[in-house]
């Protein structure tokens, strides 16, 4: 983790912000005290969907027929 002093962020701002899309963490100092921290943004997580079929095989027939028609009422404003 590196440390910046205010007045260098000031003046250096672009360079830093390089080094945090590099993934390195800014302390910012006023006086020798921490004062904040620049970080990384997270990045977006891919969504990932659970196996249905093995969801359908897990569950017995009724509670898929349940399930369907749940969602077909719903559908209709249910």
């Amino acid at each position: 983790m590196r440390t910046a002093s205010i007045r260098e962020a000031q003046h250096h701002l672009s360079r830093l912000m390089v080094d945090v899309e590099n993934g390195q963490e800014i302390i910012l100092t006023r006086r020798g005290k921490q004062v904040a921290r620049i970080v990384p943004m997270e990045t977006e997580r891919e969504v990932v969907f659970p196996d249905f079929k093995a969801l359908r095989e897990k569950l017995g027939t009724d509670e898929i027929k349940g399930a369907n028609e749940i969602v077909r009422q719903r559908g209709e404003g249910r």
